[in-house]
């Protein structure tokens, strides 16, 4: 049996795209060839339907163009799209002499394949094979985020001006699927020696139904050297509800429980407990080029705490922005020599990306 390999493909595509000919209908010739290619060399038909169902999702006939394709240049293989619907017949009308071009004006119909209507998103109804799944799979799966740099100023346990680096990434997927993460970094030096070298790593996945509740699981671990504890992390995982979702605001809340493991900044006591989460996030566009964000996460339990974020974004030019946020942190442990409050402002140079 000989199949058709992705170099194969790769091939017929490039040569074909580059040559000039009549075309069959709207199917473009880079894909009669393709067709014309599998049916010469996949003997298997479940194969040969693989490939047909590939093309029938990136022409804008869809099945019925490739089934009648098939069916007229292609009639030993019309057995594996028999179940496939056949465009409706164009209706007959008598040309017009006035509007027909001269012959020496006529010109082939010809597109290549960078001219094909490939709109993913759009796919004819039921090409379920795994070839096309994969191919529509890939339409909605797009990173988009930011990065940021800038300045940091902080009150509590510390009187520090750090300097702060941030990346920040979200995957929209298919069925409501959703994954949120984010990397932060926060160094200062003075003339000797290191005051500050901290970082925070955070990821959520979620997954929101048709009725706006869904559930998510997730957790964070951050490195504090000047705070009560010297690293901590939490795993948790619940449900949310989208309580709000229109052209200015997004408003999401979740609830769930888990485990939150702390280590003590002085003893180096290790602790783990189980804990309750509470959290809200809120995004407001207040202008075409002003949005604001809200960010909490609470916890109940052994360490219970508060953690708010809060976020003002202006654009300035294309993807370019500045950032004001203010981070709120609460230790509702009181320890002697530590401030249970730690307050943090940062200014920061964006660049966001789709």
């Amino acid at each position: 049996m000989r199949n058709l390999n992705a170099a194969a493909l790769a091939g017929i595509l490039l040569v074909t795209s580059a040559m000039s000919g009549p075309a069959f209908a709207d199917l473009p010739q880079a894909y009669q060839a393709l067709l014309n290619e599998a049916a010469d060399r996949q003997d298997d038909d479940a194969r040969f339907l693989e490939t047909a169902d590939m093309v029938s999702v990136l022409v804008e006939g869809g099945r019925a163009e490739v089934h009648a394709y098939i069916n007229a240049h292609l009639p030993h293989r019309s057995g594996a799209v028999a179940d496939w619907p056949l465009p409706a017949p164009a209706p007959v009308s008598e040309p017009d002499p006035a509007a027909t071009p001269a012959a020496s004006e006529t010109h082939p119909e010809h597109r290549d394949l960078g001219g094909a209507p490939i709109d993913l998103s759009e796919a004819p109804d039921g090409s379920g094979g795994w070839l096309a799944g994969s191919i529509r799979a890939l339409a909605d799966d797009s990173w988009a985020g930011h990065v940021r740099a800038g300045v940091q100023l902080e009150r509590g346990n510390s009187e520090l001006t750090d300097f702060t680096f941030a990346v920040e990434l979200d995957r929209e997927l298919e069925h409501g699927w959703r994954i949120d993460s984010q990397f932060e970094y926060f160094l200062s030096e003075s003339a000797t020696r290191t005051t500050r070298d901290n970082w925070l790593v955070e990821l959520r996945t979620t997954r929101e139904l048709d009725s706006g509740i869904g559930y998510y699981a997730g957790g964070s671990y951050e490195r504090d050297l000047i705070g009560i504890y010297e690293r901590s992390a939490f795993l948790t995982a619940g449900g949310i509800w989208h309580a709000v979702e229109n052209e200015k605001a997004n408003w999401v809340l979740r609830a769930g429980v888990g485990q939150r493991y702390r280590e003590d900044g002085l003893t180096g006591e290790t602790l783990t407990d189980w804990v309750g989460e509470a959290g809200s996030s809120v995004h407001y566009q207040i202008s075409e080029t002003a949005s604001f964000g809200s960010e909490t996460t609470a916890f109940a339990g052994g360490g219970s705490r508060i953690d708010q974020r809060f976020t003002l974004t202006n654009r300035l030019f294309g993807d370019w922005a500045v950032q004001t946020g203010l981070r709120i942190e609460h230790e509702f442990e009181e320890r002697p020599g530590f401030d249970p409050t730690d307050v943090r402002l940062d200014v920061s140079l964006l660049y966001a990306f789709d």
